[in-house]
Parts: C-alpha cells; sequence; structure tokens
C-alpha cells in the first residue's frame, strides 16, 4: 500500500556545515596536517640530501678519477631514487597521507552517520538527505537537522554539568583493543561511549571531555598504546579527574569481552575491577550499563 505523503517525513543535513564544526573533525585535520607537516620535513630533507650530493658530483666530476665518477654518480642516484621513493611512497595512491586521512575520517563519518540515524528516528523522519550532495533547493522549515547533529556530536566535548552540585570529576581514557577484530571494529570507541554515558548520567558528577583526555595523551606521546598504571594516573592528573576508567576489550566473531577499572587519581589506587562479556551487539549497552554500575558503587563505599 503506497505510504500517505503525511507520514513519510523527510529531513536533511549539511554534511559540510557539520564536518567544519565538529570539534573531532576538526581535531583530524590538525592531526592530519601534522602529519603532513612530518612527511614534508623529511621529504625537504631527502630532496637536500640528493642536491648536495649532485652538486658535488658536477663541481667535483673533472678532477675524480673514472672509478671516482662511476662511485659519485652512484651515490647521486641512490639518492634521487630514495628522494623519488619516499615522495611515492607518502603522496602516491594508496600512500601514507591517504592512509593517515581515511584513518582519521572512517571513525569521524561513522559517529555522524550514528547520530543522523538516531536523531532521524526521534524526529519520525523515514528518509534524510545530504545537502552538499544532494542539492536541495526548498526544504519545508523543521527539516533542517544540521544543528541538532552539531549540538550532539560535539556534546561529549563540552564539560558535562548536571543538576545539582558537582562533587568528583572523572575521565574516561580510550578503551585499548587488544586484537585486530576489535581494532577494526572500533569496539573500544564503542565501549568508551557507552562507559561516557552510563558516568554521566549519576548525580554529583562532572565530566572530563574526552577530547581534553585524547589532548593530552597525544601531548605525552601515548597515542595508540596500552597504558601502564603510573602513565594512566599521570594523565587523569593532567585533566584535573578525581576518578579515571580505563580498560581493554577484544572481540572474536559476535562476542565482546571487557575488563574495566576505576582508580582514585588522589590517592593512585585501583577501587575496583570489572570484567564483561556479550555475545551479541544489541546486548553490549547492558552489560557495560552493570559493570559500570560495580565500578561506581566502589566510589561511594
Amino acid at each position: 500500500m503506497p505510504l500517505n505523503a503525511k507520514e513519510f517525513l523527510v529531513g536533511y543535513i549539511d554534511s559540510d556545515r557539520v564536518i567544519a564544526r565538529y570539534e573531532a573533525a576538526i581535531e583530524a585535520k590538525r592531526q592530519l596536517n601534522a602529519e603532513i607537516a612530518k612527511f614534508e620535513a623529511k621529504a625537504d630533507s631527502l630532496k637536500q640530501e640528493y642536491e648536495k650530493a649532485k652538486a658535488e658530483y658536477e663541481s667535483q666530476q673533472l678532477t675524480l678519477s673514472e672509478e671516482g665518477k662511476r662511485a659519485k654518480l652512484a651515490e647521486v642516484e641512490s639518492r634521487k631514487r630514495r628522494y623519488d621513493n619516499y615522495l611515492n611512497e607518502v603522496y602516491g595512491t594508496g600512500g601514507k597521507i591517504e592512509q593517515k586521512n581515511r584513518e582519521l575520517i572512517a571513525p569521524i563519518v561513522e559517529q555522524i552517520d550514528s547520530v543522523v540515524s538516531r536523531l532521524a528516528v526521534e524526529q519520525g523522519m523515514a528518509l534524510v538527505f545530504d545537502a552538499a550532495k544532494a542539492g536541495i533547493v526548498y526544504a519545508q522549515t523543521g527539516l533542517d537537522l544540521t544543528e541538532l547533529v552539531i549540538a550532539e556530536l560535539n556534546r561529549q566535548f563540552a564539560p558535562v554539568t548536571p543538576t545539582g552540585p558537582v562533587s568528583f570529576y572523572y575521565a574516561v581514557l580510550p578503551i585499548f583493543e587488544t586484537n585486530d577484530l576489535a581494532r577494526q571494529e572500533q569496539t573500544g570507541s564503542k565501549l568508551r561511549n557507552l562507559i561516557y554515558g552510563q558516568v554521566e548520567s549519576r548525580p554529583k558528577v562532572k565530566m572530563i571531555a574526552n577530547a581534553k583526555v585524547d589532548n593530552t595523551i597525544q601531548e605525552r606521546g601515548l597515542a595508540g598504546q596500552q597504558l601502564a598504571q603510573d602513565k594512566i594516573l599521570d594523565v587523569a592528573r593532567a585533566v584535573n579527574a578525581d576518578f579515571v576508567i580505563y580498560g581493554t576489550c577484544s572481540k572474536r566473531e559476535r562476542r565482546t569481552s571487557f575488563e574495566l577499572t576505576i582508580a582514585d587519581v588522589r590517592l593512585g589506587t585501583v577501587l575496583s575491577t570489572q570484567t564483561g562479556e556479550s555475545e551479541r551487539d544489541e546486548l553490549l549497552p547492558e552489560r557495560v550499563g552493570a559493570a559500570v554500575q560495580a565500578l561506581l558503587t566502589s566510589v561511594e563505599r
């Protein structure tokens, strides 16, 4: 049976606007530019080595023996190959810059899509277009989800002030993914978001923004590593957290396993560690919620 027009609500977002104002996308661009700067610095160094060897050959070739010329020319060609290979490795198709861009952008696109899908359901929309690609000429007021999407995406980048007095600051560190499938499916990020939401909902809590935690880890050169206890506490103290939650996760087929720990940052002591397992993705929020509840109970004792 055909859908009634009133039942088929269509919305849209402007993805260009979302990306321009999404804090994670801004940070990803900063990281990409920093990586490109490193690549350019090394490329310049290799180019200078090649040009120096070439200049030396040109200035010395009249005084060099035939054997000396061959050796010097071989050095020039070797440095030229090294420079050319590096340029291709970094800037070529599938090169390091393209890989880094894909690595940084993929989770952002996933986060945006997830928020758009959830908001579309909440707003009763059956379809959501991207105005940046669809070329929308006219849209009725109230169908633009862009600002709602931006606000929701950036919610974790601002300290959350719950109702009532604030007693404790909590930080949630990245959950370390211990196997390839967990890394491919970004299981750690999903767990971290679930933990953040569970802790945020508690009374007398103020959250340290995930972006602030990540920047502190990045500044210390610890990104992507499984941190030892002293490093965890160092990061937590740097962001002025009272308590820190951290842990590990793995995934095999549809089964997700995790271990979460909460520590008192001021005392430098572990309060509780909880393990959990979910045989299906849809059960993960419930299992994580139970583990987080147990962790937070250890604080309240």
